[in-house]
């Protein structure tokens, strides 16, 4: 192979390489960004392939076009991925704007600039460092600042500053600003090739990570979820609570919930198991939105929930209590006729300042069982501790 070209076949490889990891790990994954990434890299790959190729096409300008648009919709193509998934907030449409409008100044404006001048070099050099710059920008507004996040953002930058140098590389001689057709036979194509592939498996290798780590997190989000209402599965909260409960609070208050649907399998023995998942869906919605800020929701197994609510006192826990109360009242099923009630009992706890997590829980679960005999659709008040004084029960509860 004459000149640079074998450079060129090691980068097309490079890029071809690069897209099918991308898209094997994000076929199966709702994770975008390996979409958008494996289509800038085939972008890239379909660049070195036209600079190969340049003695078949017979327009210069043509050939300057095309190698142009391609590079830089590459980088376009990713910087509009790293919009998508580090500020969904913000639009992809300003990257394609400018890809446009810059190659359209490419074959009207820059193509019939002096060739080895710094105008001509930042011309051309420069919208692909802006493109770059753009998606380092995107990973470091985001606010997300793990191990791969800042090593992405760092190649973006050192991407940027590449371009950047190769505007002013025709200042340092002859061999470094190449006519369009005399690129593949000179020096500044050895340099330029070499270090883009470089680059070009260091960004790749860094997109690679970025993904993998998302993908490795919503494995584990789903692992530590139920599918079915949302709320941790059993390992997860008793792993979180259980942290929470060996801190130490400054004595500042948390209450733990056991909640139960009351008369569940009636539901299901009546309607059918699909209306009693649309039941637990519901619920677990429910129990979700009203233990946050701060707390916690999972689900114990079955119809049977338990929540953890830091920063919340036994006086103030009625009032929680009635909001999940009225919440699940006014919700309707599709698959529940309409005159049927879905109810809830609940047990209340207030974990005291040193005590375990299976104390609280038994606490809970007796005021639990208590609620669900003394008629459902209510909640009961444990006992503290020992080692707390018990504060004055509020008007309207049972006292278990």
């Amino acid at each position: 192979m004459r000149g640079a070209t074998f450079l060129l076949v090691i980068n097309g490889f490079i890029g071809l390489s690069f897209a099918a990891a991308f898209l094997g790990l994000s076929w199966r994954s709702r994770l975008e960004l390996g979409r958008w990434c494996a289509a800038g890299f085939v972008s890239a790959a379909a660049t070195v392939t036209v600079e190969a190729l340049a003695p078949l096409i017979a327009s210069a300008r043509l050939l300057s076009g095309l190698s142009f648009s391609l590079l830089l919709l590459a980088l376009t193509l990713i910087a509009a991925g790293l919009t998508r998934h580090y500020r969904p907030g913000l639009s992809v449409a300003p990257a394609i704007i400018l890809w446009a409008c810059c190659t359209l100044f490419n074959v009207a404006v820059t193509y019939d600039l002096p060739r080895g001048t710094l105008t001509h070099g930042l011309a051309y050099q420069g919208p692909f460092a802006a493109m770059a710059a753009l998606g380092a920008a995107r990973v470091l507004g985001s606010g997300r600042r793990g191990p791969w996040d800042r090593l992405l953002a760092g190649i973006l930058v050192l991407v940027s500053l590449q371009f950047l140098a190769k505007a002013g590389a025709p200042l340092f001689g002859d061999g470094m600003a190449p006519s369009v057709r005399g690129y593949v036979m000179s020096v500044y194509a050895y340099y330029s090739q070499t270090v883009g592939a470089v680059l070009s498996l260091l960004l790749g290798l860094a997109l690679l990570g970025v993904i993998v780590a998302e993908l490795v997190a919503e494995t584990a989000r789903r692992l530590e979820h139920d599918h079915l209402s949302g709320a941790l599965t059993r390992a997860a909260f008793l792993d979180r609570a259980t942290s929470f409960t060996r801190r130490p609070r400054s004595d500042r208050p948390a209450c733990l919930v056991m909640a139960d649907l009351d008369r569940f399998k009636s539901i299901n023995d009546r309607f059918g198991h699909a209306a009693g998942d649309e039941v637990i869906g519901i619920f677990g919605a429910v129990l979700r939105n009203l233990s946050q800020p701060g707390g916690l929701c999972g689900r114990l197994g079955g119809e049977e929930f338990c929540l953890l609510l830091p920063d919340l006192d036994i006086r103030e826990a009625p009032a929680r209590l009635e909001a999940i109360r009225a919440a699940l009242a006014g919700r309707t099923y599709q698959l529940v006729p309409a005159g049927v009630r879905v109810t809830a009992s609940f047990g209340v706890a207030m974990i005291g300042e040193r005590e375990a997590l299976d104390s609280a829980m038994r606490r809970a679960d007796r005021a639990l069982y208590d609620a669900k005999a003394g008629g459902r659709d209510g909640y009961v008040l444990a006992d503290l501790p020992a080692e707390g004084a018990r504060p004055a029960a509020p008007p309207g509860w049972i006292d278990g």
